[in-house]
């Protein structure tokens, strides 16, 4: 920076100075292992703002050609949501993407209700390619799927997909999750046999078998542990059951036993209750866990692990009442106690990441959601999509938020007042034992209107796969429909 000449000789050193001072502390930052500096609150972008040194490439958008099972093209589905990213030999840098479509309604070409589709990808020159046609997976042989939202990817390479709808009829199952098809599976009415955890070969591009043994209920996401066997499970619901399934067999999902977490009355602890395994309580499977003494959250979200922590995000809800599943046995999580707005009712506006340790079994909030300060532009709330990252040999927890609206300090005032809704995405170190607000780093603002989700890393940590869901059609493209991106810059 040049110096005027009629600049005084204070002015001459004193600006360059604080350049040098602020040079001097940005690389004391960098010395201590930041990734990123954080984005600054943008609640007026059309499109993703990610910190300086990082870019995105898209990669997959609603409307682009799918080819169906049968051969067949048609415009690709919306509402992008779980992607899972399965190396081919291993390479961080050559795999297949995976994508759910949390999607409900009939469709001629793609099969009708919900959906997924696959694809190759390839990193070139530092920029990520789609080298393959994009393939619509074929759930025709289980009878169709509705609204597939997260997931996850088995030790043995299949991909495990949640339905989060159950219908009640065979008429809401046609007229309002979009299934045309509303004859008997074996000898059962069609409608109970949606609601479930679905398993997919991504070999042959086809659904294996619904996992009736995971039990029937809004399934939001699934974790699975390395040893074949125990998969954790989260519940959009309200109350919410955390659920765990043990299989009999490593690397088979199809039987095994289903429980349901209890908490500790001091909170100490906690206990897995074994759930009856006949089809008729599996189909009713959160009313039984709730009649066992099954502890109660409000709508959980995604699920990840490191080790022998299990992280849950627990999304909240404005206003809700626990009077009926107290009286029937459940028992409200304890930090609900501080939530109270009256007897057995609870208002839980921003939620929360919750930590399980599998060791001990105590189930502590990690980190509250919230406003920062009064005047702040700083509000975490309603997390959903979450993932463990490990980068340059550290350890984050990736967290994407959907927020319940644009009230209680949710966005800024001028944004609310646009009727607009923006979401972020945050990195927490996970060495924090005791995070609070201030440990979480903006890594992203999306475009208005949209749910960030997907989160998936390459298991080398250096490319982070994310979905655009839902986004403001008003939006300027290509953020003006869903799509999966793919971020560079670790």
């Amino acid at each position: 920076m040049a110096c005027r000449k009629n600049t005084t000789p204070c002015h001459a050193w004193f600006v360059p100075c604080v350049m040098l001072f602020f040079l001097f502390s940005c690389n004391r930052q960098a010395q201590k292992g930041d990734l990123f500096v954080p984005v600054a609150p943008d609640f007026n972008n059309q499109t993703v703002v990610l910190p300086e040194g990082f870019r995105y490439t898209v990669l997959f958008s609603e409307g682009d050609t799918v080819i169906a099972p049968d051969g067949r093209s048609a415009p690709a589905r919306g509402s992008h949501d779980l992607v899972v990213y399965i190396p081919i030999n291993g390479s961080n840098e050559h795999g297949y993407l995976y994508v759910s479509h949390e999607t409900h309604h009939p469709h001629p070409v793609l099969g009708d209700g919900g959906g997924a589709t696959f694809f190759e990808v390839k990193k070139i020159n530092g920029e990520w390619s789609v080298i393959s046609k994009l393939m619509s997976v074929d759930f025709s042989t289980v009878g169709g799927t509705i609204r597939n939202c997260g997931g996850t990817l088995t030790p043995h390479g299949t991909v495990l997909t949640a339905e989060e709808e159950f219908p009640m009829s065979n008429t809401e199952l046609m007229l309002q999750n979009g299934i045309t098809d509303t004859s008997d599976i074996n000898g059962r009415k069609k409608f109970l046999h949606f609601g479930y955890m679905v398993e997919v070969d991504m070999q042959s591009g086809k659904a294996l078998r619904k996992l009736y043994g995971m039990g029937r209920y809004s399934h939001e996401d699934a974790h699975c542990m390395p040893d074949g066997k125990t998969v954790y499970l989260t519940s959009d619901s309200k109350p919410a059951v955390l659920f765990k399934f043990v299989a009999d067999k490593a690397g088979d999902y199809s039987a095994g036993q289903l429980y349901a977490y209890a908490q500790s009355e001091d909170a100490s602890g906690g206990r897995w209750i074994p759930l009856p395994m006949h089809p008729d309580s599996l189909m009713n499977i959160t009313d039984v866990a709730l009649r066992l003494g099954a502890g109660m959250g409000i709508r959980h979200e995604w699920i990840d692990a490191d080790g022998d922590k299990l992280y849950i995000a627990e999304t909240g809800s404005d206003e809700f009442s626990f009077a009926r599943e107290i009286k029937t046995g459940g028992k409200p999580f304890h930090y609900f106690a501080q939530l109270a707005t009256g007897t057995n009712t609870y208002k839980d506006n921003y939620g929360r990441i919750l930590e399980l340790d599998l060791k001990t079994n105590r189930l502590r909030v990690l980190l509250e959601g919230g406003v920062a300060d009064k005047d702040s532009a700083f509000c975490f709330s309603n997390p959903d999509a979450i993932t463990v990252a490990s980068i340059r040999g550290k350890k984050y927890l990736v967290i994407s938020e959907d927020n319940n609206g644009n009230t209680l300090g949710r966005v800024i005032a001028a944004a609310r007042e646009r009727g607009q809704v923006y979401n972020e995405i945050y990195f927490l170190d996970l060495s924090v034992s005791q995070p609070t607000l201030r440990h979480l780093k903006r890594f992203m603002a999306a475009p208005e209107g949209c749910e960030t989700t997907g989160n998936c890393f390459t298991p080398d940590g250096k490319s982070y796969f994310v979905s655009i869901q839902h986004p403001s059609r008003s939006n300027t493209p290509p953020f003006n429909r869903s799509a999966v991106i793919a971020i560079t810059g670790f």
